[in-house]
């Protein structure tokens, strides 16, 4: 990975190293407590007593302090010491843990004792070198060579001195927090990686191009939140803004751009003739996408208003029989569509009697239609209809079901002209991406390209999105918005506040009270 992939996936991971950072420090913030001890914390302690060691002969005094260090840790002198601090265990092993340390210069003795109990330290040590002085005072025979020993210090118990190597955690919670969220800032970078690695979703429009083998022929950006839930046609109510010229970048490449043969073992039968039918009427398009919910329906109603606001005339075709939505988008009501055409063959209606108007201009509708149990049935006999459909408008644009999620779509495939695949950023997987230009490729449609719906575009990547809109066409385009809601509240004002009868009098609306002042 480049220096550019690794930013990519800390800027698309940011709330994961942010988390991390902030639970670490936070964490180490309410854990270390305000006013800390500097104090080092004393683990164990240390008494050593002191015996100095005197001889009537200087020549043998170096024998005698190895004898005496042995009569101190064996023998008669560590019962006595055992029974002297009340150790109750073998007093071996309590003699085991002296540390004697003979000066041969200096002719003196040391005895050391460690415990984590300072007061515990100092007894043993004592109790070992008094009882030593008194053993060797008994072994004194009159006329001869005497060894003498005294106490020249006794223990005192000494905090043990920890050896502090390395790094030293500096004692005050601000430090500490610090270095903790350094550490959760790393752990969070580290956390990003290894989530990109297991994620397999498709963001970039690299990574989708690869996994599709399609040219990508437009990106439209993501949505303010507070506009997602619009139903409205942004085509339509908001012309200037970067989503729309989305979808006039996608219309632009369908109409001076020819479809691409996807590399396939399989040629699927058409019906002979084809070739010339295809020239002749209106050029049809079917728009779908691998996976629900990826923004198909919502295209679809954007590029027709696109290649209405051009002066064609367009005809939308709700193929997508096992989930029928494109209708809401134009504000037409469920009615008879393709389904009732298709159900009863022998009733020989013209497919003008199911054609209803949309509220964009130069946009017409057939809808799903009303029976619709068995959807996967009637998806094998829209060819002669989609035939038909070419004589009704110049682009003809299809709204089919998911490639991945139903096999109605495949029954149309061989009759249209081209195909357009919509991919919604972070959707998509490169597995399922692959599995797409797979069956593409089979039936040897022609393909126009994708479009990437939600795309994360830069500014300097979309060079003219947006060119013109100024603050008064936002404004003029909001207060557009609100006249539509406006109006569409209307009626259930009506409900709500019905015409009064009498002698009372209806009050006056806003628009009446201004017409009067102008008047």
């Amino acid at each position: 990975m480049t220096l550019q992939d690794y930013i990519k996936v800390f800027r698309h991971r940011w709330p994961v190293i942010l988390i991390c950072a902030l639970v670490a420090g936070a964490a180490t913030w309410f854990i270390t407590p305000a006013s800390s001890d500097t104090t080092k914390k004393v683990g164990s302690y240390t008494a050593t007593a002191t015996l100095l060691v005197g001889s009537n002969d200087p020549e043998t005094g170096s024998t005698n302090l190895g004898r005496i260090a042995l009569y101190m840790t064996s023998g008669e002198v560590p019962k006595r010491a055992a029974a002297r601090v009340d150790f109750t265990g073998d007093p071996a092993l309590l003699a085991s843990g002296l540390t004697v340390t003979p000066d041969t210069v200096a002719q003196a003795l040391t005895v050391s004792a460690t415990a984590s109990d300072g007061k515990q330290a100092a007894a043993v040590a004592n109790a070992f070198a008094t009882e030593t002085v008194k053993f060797i005072e008994e072994r004194k025979r009159p006329g001869a060579e005497t060894t003498t020993l005294s106490l020249l210090q006794p223990a005192t118990p000494i905090p043990s001195a920890a050896t502090d190597g390395g790094f030293v955690i500096p004692p005050g919670r601000g430090p500490r927090t610090a270095i903790a969220t350094l550490l959760g800032l790393l752990v969070g970078l580290g956390l990003a990686l290894l989530l990109d690695r297991l994620d397999s979703r498709l963001r970039t429009r690299g990574e989708i191009a690869s996994a599709l083998r399609m040219p990508i022929i437009a990106e439209i950006p993501r949505l303010k939140r507070s506009q997602r839930n619009s139903a409205s046609i942004a085509v339509a109510s908001d012309p200037l803004s970067n989503y729309s010229d989305g979808y006039r970048a996608a219309r632009t490449a369908l109409v001076h751009t020819s479809g691409q043969i996807m590399p396939g073992d399989y040629t699927p039968r058409r019906p002979g003739g084809e070739e010339s039918r295809s020239r002749q009427g209106g050029r049809l398009v079917l728009i779908t996408s691998a996976h629900a919910a990826e923004g198909k329906t919502t295209s679809v109603a954007n590029l027709a208003a696109s290649f209405a606001e051009t002066g064609q005339t367009v005809l939308v075709l709700d193929a997508d029989l096992r989930s029928p939505d494109i209708h809401t988008a134009f504000d037409v009501p469920q009615g008879a569509g393709i389904s009732d055409y298709l159900s009863d063959p022998s009733d020989g209606a013209a497919l003008d009697a199911v054609v209803r108007p949309t509220s964009v201009p130069n946009v017409r509708i057939i809808t799903a239609g009303t029976s619709l149990a068995h959807p996967a049935a009637l998806a094998s006999r829209m060819g002669q209809m989609l035939e038909q459909a070419r004589d009704l408008a110049d682009v003809i644009l299809i709204d089919s079901a998911p490639l991945l999620e139903a096999s109605d779509v495949f029954d149309v495939l061989p009759t249209v002209d081209t195909l357009l695949l919509v991919v919604r950023s972070g959707r998509l997987t490169e597995v399922s991406g692959n599995r797409v230009a797979e069956l593409v490729g089979r039936f040897q449609v022609p393909v126009s390209g994708v479009i990437i719906v939600g795309a994360q575009t830069m500014r300097a990547d979309a060079y003219g999105y947006g060119y013109g809109e100024n603050r008064q066409s936002k404004k003029k385009a909001r207060r557009g918005r609100k006249r539509q809601q406006l109006r569409a509240a209307e009626p259930v004002a009506d409900e709500l506040h019905p015409p009064t009868t009498g002698d009372e009098r209806p009050r006056e609306s806003r628009h009446d009270r201004r017409t009067s002042s102008s008047l």
